[in-house]
């Protein structure tokens, strides 16, 4: 799975890295990267570890007790699009020069 194609479907590859995006879609995007690609599960985490340290851009509170007839409310951590768009454009980097190296030493 492409880095760059993730970051796409998740809404930060189509030219517009204004707004928040919600932080657990980041997350789950990157853990499904690191599923398909288990040489590089470090570089993953790393990216993962950027997401929950990167600067909040709010707390959105759905209130899930209107459709759900329950008095409970789910909280979303938003993040910045811009500052998620430069992880992924960085992981992208990383795992291309990762497998640039091991290509170049497999023909060594």
């Amino acid at each position: 799975m492409n880095v760059m194609d993730v970051a796409r479907a998740i809404g930060l590859g189509d030219g517009s890295v204004t707004g928040a995006i919600d932080e657990a879609d980041v997350l789950t995007a990157l853990a499904e990267l690191a599923k398909g690609d288990q040489e590089n599960q470090d570089l993953f985490n790393d990216a993962a570890a950027r997401v929950q340290h990167a600067r909040s851009a709010g707390v959105e509170t759905l209130d899930v007790g209107v459709r759900a007839r329950s008095p409970e409310a789910a909280t979303i951590q938003l993040r910045y699009r811009a500052e998620m768009a430069d992880i992924f454009t960085d992981l992208a980097i990383d795992v291309g020069l990762r497998r640039h190296r091991d290509l170049v030493d497999a023909t060594s």
